[in-house]
């Protein structure tokens, strides 16, 4: 295997206006082209037809699809690289956009170097995808069998461990539908939404105005049914209890039949349902310490009905999801172990968290399910014979609009009676659309922060548009959520440029950070930010949230390097004097990248100030700047920032 390199560009760049990652690798190898490479595409193609995979993006088999056929046109390495790189992020729920096939060369430790590049959201999963390119094309060389079931699936775990959660994405989704620009603030699901004084924080699906005192009373079963009771919401009776016979004392005090389960009972772990004998009681209750990991075991009763799940934002129900029972049914040949092991062989189970349907598993509280039935693990069903094996599946269909008004009232009491702005309400009923009190169902749980997916993307009937109800909860009636930031090319005059426009910021009393040679504060004083570069610095000035704008000084030769330093730049101001004449050619063609590098910062809403550049730089400016950009070859009204 040859010597490659990684480097990644946070900010628009050369190649385009996003995030890139570019790879590097020798020149000798760019020019050589992979023997039989339709090959390659169709075995990726073949396994597209095949279905023996999961996915998260709905779109991921098309796009992968369209680029195994792009794969096929490579004509050498470097390009069939990219091809086979974009193709396992678009399967991994990444998909990334066309900037083109063109690659560049560079001198690299006095060694020639072709470059490409592809657009990223997570730098970790990007590389790992052009590694995987590599390995496929390897193998291919060397006439061996590339294992590609097996590595997409890891690749695939890969990605749910360093991207954001299924529940962060839909509201980021709904973030760009408004233009709203977020910043993942570390390694796990807070994220900031807009930013400066206009910023707001989400951790999955709670926000910065989730109380902590409404997150307690949630995570207190017992307090939160005795306060829906108060407001006439119907809860199940029961308590919580001391031992197992002491369960068996709470089922006779409540009326069969009843649940076990344990008091945090957090993605149906140890609970047992609907049981009657005393033997059941004893055995659901240490089943609920072993697999609720608890001494605290709480027995309740049993509300009749399907699993359902009432999502609120703010003062709306704005979805609804229904669970479905896990079944298998007998062949009179196999085992209910051996039907259940089939079961799971479908592509969409798994363990993790964005795996559409999870693993049935035959544990406790399916042994106690199965007792009902005089079923056990080693049991064989007779054909046609249908098998319970668990109550509490997956949460697969839509069923918004089946909802009754008095139920929908219901839920958004229940949400504001714990003091949640986003609440999942778990429900017990046979029937969603008659109120609970007709057929003895309950509401059994009120959840801070609940998952998103079975809303975004369920299995039956229409997703849900769940993100775009918490960004206007966030960011009610077109509130603003962007600052704003300028950028000024450093030369021989800008420093004084800079300052002319600090001090129009401060006359007008407006709260600005700066950014200038490797230093960052604001309001004119110097902090220490403990970052390292000036993309780092920049990202920390958008985070305080008392800013109304940014000024940055932007070098040339860096922002061809790594990008600009910021996610965009609203105002960009070129002095004269940034690119000089009758420079080093080598030295020209840095400066041209760094100047395209911010030029494409620019968005179509912003605006690009020259002053009086020459011919040629003018039409290079023009020709790179995005649609609608406004481009004067002046400085007459820079200055003039509306904020």
């Amino acid at each position: 295997m040859f010597d490659y390199r990684f480097v990644t560009l946070l900010g628009p760049n050369r190649w385009a206006p996003v995030p890139m990652l570019e790879f590097h690798y020798p020149d000798v190898i760019a020019a050589e082209g992979v023997a039989n490479i339709a090959l390659v595409a169709e075995r990726l193609r073949q396994f597209l037809d095949s279905r023996s995979f999961t996915t998260t993006h709905p779109q991921s088999i098309a796009n992968a699809d369209a680029l195994a056929d792009r794969l096929s046109k490579s004509c050498c390495h470097g390009e069939a690289t990219l091809a086979l790189a974009r193709w396992f992020s678009a399967m991994a729920g990444v998909p990334t956009r066309d900037v083109g096939t063109d690659r560049e060369q560079r001198m690299d430790q006095n060694r020639l170097m072709s470059v490409v590049a592809m657009e990223m959201e997570e730098q970790e999963l990007s590389q790992r995808c052009y590694e995987l390119a590599l390995e496929v094309l390897q193998h291919h060389e060397e006439s061996r069998e590339f294992p590609l079931t097996t590595k997409f699936r890891e690749l695939f775990d890969y990605a749910d461990d360093v991207r954001l959660g299924p529940s962060s994405r839909a509201i980021l989704r709904a973030a760009r539908r408004r233009d709203i620009p977020y910043t993942r603030l570390n390694r796990g699901s807070l994220v900031q939404l807009g930013e400066g004084k206009y910023q707001r924080r989400i951790w999955t699906a709670e926000t910065d105005a989730t109380s902590a005192i409404a997150e307690a009373i949630a995570s207190d079963k017992h307090l939160t049914k005795r306060l829906l009771r108060q407001v006439g919401i119907p809860v199940p009776h029961g308590r919580q209890v001391t031992d197992a016979e002491d369960a068996w004392k709470a089922a006779n005090e409540i009326g069969f039949p009843v649940v076990v389960k344990p008091v945090n009972a957090n993605h149906q772990r140890g609970i047992s349902i609907e049981l009657y004998d005393r033997e059941e009681i004893l055995k659901a209750y240490e089943w609920a310490i072993k697999d609720g990991q608890t001494n605290e075991v709480m027995v309740e009763q049993f509300a009749y009905g399907y699993h359902h799940r009432l999502l609120v934002v703010g003062d709306r129900m704005v979805a609804a999801s229904r669970g479905h029972f896990d079944t298998v049914t007998g062949d009179g040949k196999r085992t209910v172990e051996e039907l259940v092991n089939e079961l799971n062989s479908d592509p969409r189970r798994g363990e993790a968290y964005t795996d559409p349907l999870a693993v049935v598993k035959l544990d406790g509280a399916a042994r106690i399910e199965l007792k009902k039935q005089n079923l056990n693990f080693d049991s064989i069903p007779m054909a046609g014979q249908l098998v319970l094996v668990s109550r509490v599946g997956d949460l697969t269909t839509d069923c918004t609009d089946e909802v009754h008004p008095q139920l929908v009232e219901q839920a958004v009491l229940a949400a504001r009676v714990v003091g949640l702005d986003i609440a999942g309400l778990d429900i017990l009923a046979t029937d969603i659309s008659k109120p609970l009190e007709s057929q003895r169902g309950a509401v059994v749980e009120v959840n801070a922060g609940p998952s998103l997916s079975p809303h975004v993307s369920p299995l039956f009937g229409k997703p849900q548009k769940v993100g775009d109800a918490i960004v206007d909860m966030l960011f009610p009636n077109n509130a603003p959520s962007r600052i704003k930031i300028v950028g000024i090319v450093q030369s021989a005059t800008s420093a004084t440029l800079l300052d002319q426009l600090s001090a129009q910021l401060r006359l007008r009393n407006i709260d600005f950070g700066m950014a200038s040679h490797g230093e960052a504060g604001f309001n004119g004083r110097i902090v220490d930010t403990g970052c390292e570069d000036d993309t780092s610095r920049v990202a920390a000035l958008l985070g305080n949230p008392i800013l109304t704008a940014i000024l940055i000084h932007l070098d040339l030769a860096s922002c061809a390097l790594f990008g600009a330093c910021a996610p965009r730049l609203d105002r960009l101001i070129i002095p004269k004097d940034a690119i000089p004449k009758g420079v080093d050619p080598a030295m020209r063609l840095s400066e041209l990248a760094g100047l395209r590098a911010v030029v494409h910062a620019v968005p179509s809403h912003g605006s690009i100030y020259c002053d009086a550049l020459s011919a040629s730089i003018w039409e290079l400016v023009n020709r790179w700047k995005q649609p609608g950009t406004r481009l004067v070859n002046s400085l007459e009204g820079a200055f003039d920032i509306e904020l």
